[in-house]
C-alpha cells in the first residue's frame, strides 16, 4: 500500500467568467431548501459547483454525490453517467446547447469544469425538451455568467484549487483562474491539470494501465451591451492521456498481454452568444453559436519492448446554433427553444507489421458519417395556487448519412466469422430522414407541506449509434454489424411525492419505462474461428421494460447536523427472451451523518451498501458481481475571509476506509473482458481552495 503524501501542487491559470465563490451552504430545512436540493418531482436537479468544498475537475466528479446517478466505467477517465438503467445510449450530454455524444458513445468526460457554474441532471425520458437520445435522463453543463462591476476602473478576482491524493490513489489536481472586469467588459482565462498514477485495489495490488492525466484551458470575453444584456465569445481546449485496465487480455499467439490506451484525446470548442433578460415581452433570451472538434485515439499496445500493434482514431466536427426564450403570462411561463446541429465523423486505422506502420485506411464499420438535426421545443409551466403543471412538446428532424466500410471479403479471407453469420456482413450506405415527435406532462398538488404528490408521463426516441449499426472496428471479429437496426423508442411514467414535517424531509419516485425496439448487445451463439472468442451483435428487442424506485429521506438531528438515507432500485426486463436486461445496476442504500456549515467545520460519515447482481443477461454474456459495503469520511473547514482572500477552505477525505476489495457491476463485466480488476482500495486526499 502506498503511504506517500505529496505536497499540494498548484498552478496559476485564469477564470473563465468570474471568481469561483466557495460556500458549503448552511442547510436550512425549509420548503425552499427541499425544492432546490431534493425534490424528485422537479424535471431536473441543478448541481451548483461553487457550493462544493472540494472542487470537482470532471463532470463525473461533480455527479458522484447524486444518489440516483451511477457510472458505466471503462477506466477512471473513460466513464459515462448512468441514470435509470441507461448510460450514454440513453443519457445525452450537452455543453450548453451543444450535444457531445450524438453520433457515438465515446468518453464525454473530455472537458474541465473551471469555466462551469452548474450541471443540470434530468431523470426519465426528456425528448420533448432535449431531443433525440434523452431516453432515461440527460446531463446539461452550464457556463458561468460573467461578472460586471458598477465602476469603469478594472477589477481583478480569481481562485486557486489544489488537491493531492494518497494511499491507493496517488496523484494531484490543480486549477486556477482570474478575471479582469469593469462595468462593461470582462476578460477571463482559467485552466487545470491532473495527473494520476496506477491505483491499488483492496489487496494492495497495482492495477496496471489505470493511470491517466488531463489538462484544460479556457478563455472568454464578454461585453455588456445594455443594463440587461451582453455578448460573449468563449474558447475551450481539453487534452487527455489515459489507459484502460479492463482491456488487458492475453494473446496466446504472441504470448503477450495487450491493452488499449488513449494517448491523445483532444477537444476544442468555440462559442459565440448573446443574452438579454427582457425584450418585446420575452425574457431570458439566449442565442448561441457553437463549434466542437474532437479527436479520440484507441491504440492497442503490447506489454513488451515493442509496444505498437494497432492504432485507430476517430475525429468528429460539430457545429450549430440554438435560440431560446421565455414569456411570463398570468399563471404561465411559456418556453421556446429552436436548434440546428451538424456532426460529421471520420476515422482511420493502421497496423504495425514487420517493424513499420501500414498506411492509414478507414476502419471496418464506417468510412464517414454525418448526423444533422433540426429541433423545435415548446413548453408551459403553470402555477395555480398549490397546483403545478408542466407540459412540453418537441419536434426533431434527423438526417443520417453514412458511408459503410463493412468488408465482407476481409472477414472471409481471415476466416474469422463462421459462414452462418456472413449474411450479416454486407456493405450498405445509409441515407435516412426521421421525424421525431416527443411529449411530456407533469402534474402535482401540494396537499400540505408534508405531502406533495406528482405524476409525470413522457417519451423519447433515438437513432442507433454508428458503432451499434455498423460494428465499427470490431475486435478480431467479435462484433458483427446489423445495418437493419430500427430506432429505439421509450414511454415512461413517474409517480411520487415530496414533503417535509418539521425537521424530517423526504422525496420519492417510482418509475416505469416501456421500450419499443430496444437496442441490446447479445451473444450470437457463435465464436470466432481462429481465436474462439464469443461473437456479439446489436439487435432490436420488440419489447423491454426498465422500472425502479428512488427514495431519499433526512432528519435534522441537531442544529446543522443531518442524518440521511438514500435508496435506489432498478430492474430491467428483456421481454423477447424473458430474462433480465444487461448492465442494470444493483440496488443501493446510502446512509450518512453530516454537519454542514457555511463558515467553520463541516464533516460527513457515509456508508454505501451495494447488493450483489445475479440478475444478469445470458444472451449478452454478462457476469454476476458480489455485493459490498464502503465507508467514507470527509472533513472541511471554511475560514471565510482570510487576509487578501475572500474565502479559504481546507478539506480532507478518506474513502473505502476498511480497504474493501470490490468490483462495480457496470465496469465492463461482459464476458469479452478477460481482466476484471477490483476498484480502488483505501484512499485519501487533501484539498485547498482560495478565492480573491
Amino acid at each position: 500500500m502506498k503511504l506517500k503524501l505529496s505536497l499540494i501542487v498548484t498552478q496559476v491559470c485564469i477564470s473563465a467568467t468570474f471568481a469561483q465563490d466557495v460556500h458549503i451552504e448552511e442547510i436550512d430545512i425549509s420548503e425552499n431548501q427541499l425544492i432546490n436540493v431534493n425534490r424528485l418531482s422537479d424535471e431536473k436537479k441543478t448541481i451548483t459547483l461553487k457550493e462544493e468544498a472540494v472542487k470537482p475537475l470532471s463532470m463525473n466528479d461533480a455527479l458522484k454525490k447524486e444518489f440516483y446517478v451511477d457510472f458505466k466505467k471503462s477506466s477512471e477517465y473513460e466513464s459515462e453517467p448512468y441514470i435509470r438503467g441507461r448510460g450514454n445510449k440513453g443519457v445525452p450530454v450537452f455543453i450548453e446547447g451543444m450535444r457531445l455524444n450524438a453520433g457515438h458513445d465515446d468518453s464525454t468526460n473530455l472537458f474541465g469544469l473551471t469555466d462551469i457554474a452548474d450541471i443540470e441532471v434530468y431523470r426519465g425520458a426528456n425528448g420533448a425538451k432535449l431531443g433525440m437520445g434523452a431516453m432515461s435522463g440527460a446531463v446539461v453543463v452550464k457556463f458561468k455568467e460573467p461578472t460586471f462591476s458598477d465602476k469603469k476602473e478594472l477589477e481583478l478576482s480569481g481562485f486557486l484549487n489544489g488537491k493531492q491524493s494518497f494511499l491507493s490513489k496517488d496523484g494531484y489536481t490543480t486549477t486556477m483562474g482570474a478575471s479582469l472586469y469593469n462595468d462593461t467588459f470582462n476578460f477571463s482565462v482559467s485552466g487545470g491539470i491532473n495527473d494520476y498514477a496506477n491505483y491499488e485495489d483492496g489487496n494492495g495490488d497495482e492495477v496496471l494501465h489505470s493511470l491517466y492525466d488531463t489538462n484544460n484551458f479556457n478563455a472568454s470575453m464578454s461585453v455588456k451591451t445594455s443594463e440587461d444584456s451582453y455578448v460573449y465569445a468563449r474558447y475551450m481546449r481539453d487534452k487527455a492521456d489515459s489507459q484502460d485496465p479492463y482491456t488487458r487480455a492475453y494473446n496466446a499467439a504472441s504470448d503477450l498481454w495487450t491493452y488499449t490506451s488513449r494517448p491523445n484525446d483532444e477537444g476544442k470548442s468555440y462559442f459565440l452568444g448573446f443574452k438579454k433578460e427582457q425584450f418585446a415581452g420575452l425574457i431570458n433570451i439566449d442565442i448561441q453559436y457553437f463549434k466542437n472538434q474532437m479527436h479520440y485515439d484507441y491504440f492497442i499496445e503490447r506489454e513488451d519492448a515493442i509496444k505498437d500493434q494497432q492504432q485507430l482514431f476517430r475525429d468528429s466536427d460539430t457545429h450549430g446554433v440554438k435560440l431560446s426564450a421565455q414569456k411570463a403570462l398570468d399563471h404561465h411561463l411559456l418556453g421556446f427553444s429552436a436548434s440546428y446541429s451538424d456532426m460529421y465523423i471520420s476515422n482511420g486505422v493502421r497496423r504495425f507489421q514487420a517493424g513499420s506502420w501500414t498506411p492509414w485506411q478507414s476502419a471496418f464499420g464506417i468510412t464517414e458519417g454525418e448526423i444533422k438535426s433540426q429541433m423545435l421545443s415548446l413548453s408551459d409551466d403553470i402555477q395555480l395556487d398549490k397546483l403545478f403543471v408542466n407540459v412540453a412538446a418537441g419536434y426533431e428532424r434527423v438526417k443520417r448519412d453514412v458511408t459503410s466500410n463493412i468488408n465482407s471479403s476481409k472477414f472471409i479471407a481471415d476466416g474469422r466469422v463462421p459462414a452462418a453469420l456472413l449474411g450479416e456482413i454486407v456493405r450498405e450506405n445509409t441515407n435516412e430522414k426521421d421525424d421525431l415527435l416527443s411529449l411530456s406532462a407533469t402534474i402535482g398538488y401540494e396537499v400540505s407541506p408534508a405531502f406533495t404528490p406528482y405524476l409525470k408521463i413522457s417519451n423519447a426516441t433515438r437513432t442507433p449509434y454508428f458503432n451499434e449499426q455498423y460494428g465499427n472496428n470490431p475486435n478480431m471479429g467479435t462484433q458483427v454489424p446489423n445495418q437493419d437496426l430500427d430506432n429505439e423508442e421509450v414511454y415512461g411514467a413517474d409517480i411520487g411525492a415530496d414533503g417535509q414535517m418539521g425537521k424530517f424531509y423526504y422525496t420519492t419516485a417510482a418509475y416505469y419505462q416501456k421500450y419499443k425496439d430496444y437496442i441490446e448487445l447479445v451473444n450470437t451463439g457463435y465464436v470466432t474461428n481462429s481465436t474462439n472468442l464469443p461473437i456479439k451483435q446489436f439487435i432490436n428487442l420488440d419489447e423491454a421494460v426498465i422500472y425502479g424506485a428512488e427514495l431519499m429521506m433526512g432528519f435534522e438531528v441537531f442544529e446543522n447536523i443531518f442524518a440521511e438515507a438514500a435508496y435506489t432500485y432498478t430492474r430491467g426486463k428483456n421481454k423477447e427472451h424473458n430474462e433480465p436486461l444487461a448492465y442494470i445496476t444493483p440496488q443501493k442504500l446510502t446512509l450518512s451523518l453530516a454537519q454542514r456549515q457555511k463558515i467553520g467545520l463541516s464533516w460527513e460519515i457515509k456508508q454505501e451498501l451495494v447488493d450483489n447482481q445475479n440478475k444478469v443477461s445470458s444472451v449478452n454474456g454478462e457476469v454476476e458481481t458480489s455485493g459490498y459495503g464502503l465507508t467514507d469520511f470527509s472533513l472541511s473547514y471554511a475560514f471565510g475571509k482570510v487576509g487578501l482572500f475572500k474565502e479559504a477552505t481546507l478539506a480532507f477525505e478518506l474513502n473505502n476506509i476498511f480497504d474493501k476489495r470490490y468490483r462495480e457491476h457496470l465496469s465492463k463485466v461482459s464476458s469479452t473482458s478477460y481482466y476484471l480488476p477490483n476498484e480502488v482500495g483505501i484512499n485519501g486526499a487533501i484539498a485547498l481552495h482560495v478565492s480573491f
